[in-house]
């Protein structure tokens, strides 16, 4: 489907502090298929087990990362060059830390002005540019190694970690759900490490 004003905001909620853990790039579908394990709580009953999502990219157009050997804003770091069939084994080699700063999809443009011109990989997958962004990094995985990605899509999907595709909506509220309940002192928002600011 695609994205309302209000499905970006609700998804850069639901997307705050989830544990990015792979992605796969499928060139011939024009899909990326992301994974996470989410902060989200239902209307009613206890927390789920089952917090793994899949977002489905549907129609990208282009995937662009930066691979650097130092901190986010070491401007002398060596970038390393990556492949397509390499990008999920660098994802991976993180261990699946938390993305944070509520600005995922359909950052401002110049939020990837740092890196833009260090790219570790750049493939085009279309000559028509897809309307969204997913924005995304990875941090430290054993030292100071740092990984930004940036994927065009037109559409977006949800599929839990069991295969069900389930509402776009939905899954946004059960974010929203957890952030609301963290500021109001819910009990089943405890033991992530996370604490209201």
């Amino acid at each position: 489907m695609k994205l309302t004003t209000e499905q970006v905001d609700g998804l850069n909620v639901a997307l705050n502090e989830a544990a990015w853990l792979g992605i796969d790039v499928d060139v011939a579908s024009m899909r990326a298929t992301v994974l996470f394990d989410v902060l989200a709580l239902p209307a009613e009953g206890p927390a789920s087990d089952e917090t793994n999502i899949a977002l489905l990219l549907d129609g990208v157009s282009r995937v662009a990362a930066s691979l650097r050997n130092g901190w986010w804003d070491d401007a002398d770091a060596t970038v390393e060059v990556l492949s397509l069939p390499g990008l999920d084994t660098a994802v991976r080699d993180f261990g699946g830390n938390s993305i944070y700063g509520w600005e995922f999809i359909d950052p401002p443009e110049e939020s990837w002005a740092g890196w833009r011109e260090r790219l570790s990989l750049d493939a085009n997958l279309s000559e028509d540019p897809a309307p969204h962004v997913l924005d995304l990094f990875q941090e430290g995985g054993g030292g100071p190694r740092h990984l930004d990605l940036r994927v065009w899509f037109r559409e977006l999907r949800v599929r839990r970690g069991a295969g069900e595709e389930v509402p776009v909506q939905e899954f946004i509220d059960g974010g929203v759900r957890w952030w609301d309940g963290l500021y109001a002192g819910d009990p089943r928002t405890t033991g992530k490490g996370i604490i209201p600011g």
